[in-house]
């Protein structure tokens, strides 16, 4: 693009992760066989990993098992990412995920992790675009996490 400007990545990494911090709830786009729902999720985030909890027979999860491309948005912030099925939250080996789950949204965890068939999900953000005003004008944040590259573009192009 033209106008495209470079952007320092590790500043837009801080920002999207305290984004997160800041959010209880996301909205999670799933996909299969040309079906796609959405519905807002209840999560937790350590760096840019998202975590969230649901059933393993709701649609989200039967469709993650057969395609793991995920979208995610909140607040102008869209998140495209792999997601991966953990099991249950109260696995040993899920341990250090639940506790980060347990820490930010007591109530849901306490409520849900030790329902039956309750499973833990993590979500790998693949890259996370931003729509952002700057000076009364729209522009796109993009942040490539596999690359490490962050840049603008205006919004108009």
């Amino acid at each position: 693009m033209n106008n495209e400007k470079e952007l320092d990545y590790q500043k837009k990494k801080e920002e999207i992760i305290k984004f997160l911090e800041s959010k209880h709830a996301i909205i999670l786009a799933t996909s299969h066989n040309n079906r796609v729902t959405a519905r807002t999720v209840t999560f937790a985030s350590k760096e840019l990993d998202i975590y969230f909890m649901s059933w393993e027979h709701h649609t989200k999860c039967l469709q993650i098992r057969e395609n793991p491309r995920v979208a995610l948005c909140r607040d102008n912030v869209q998140i495209e990412g792999l997601a991966e099925i953990l099991g249950s939250p109260l696995d040993e080996k899920n341990r250090e995920y639940a506790e980060i789950y347990r820490n930010k949204v007591p109530h849901d965890f306490e409520g849900f992790a030790s329902q039956p068939g309750m499973i833990l999900v993590k979500v790998t953000p693949i890259s996370i675009v931003s729509m952002v005003n700057i000076d009364n004008w729209l522009y796109l944040e993009h942040l490539d996490i596999e690359n490490e590259k962050a840049w603008l573009t205006d919004l108009a192009e």
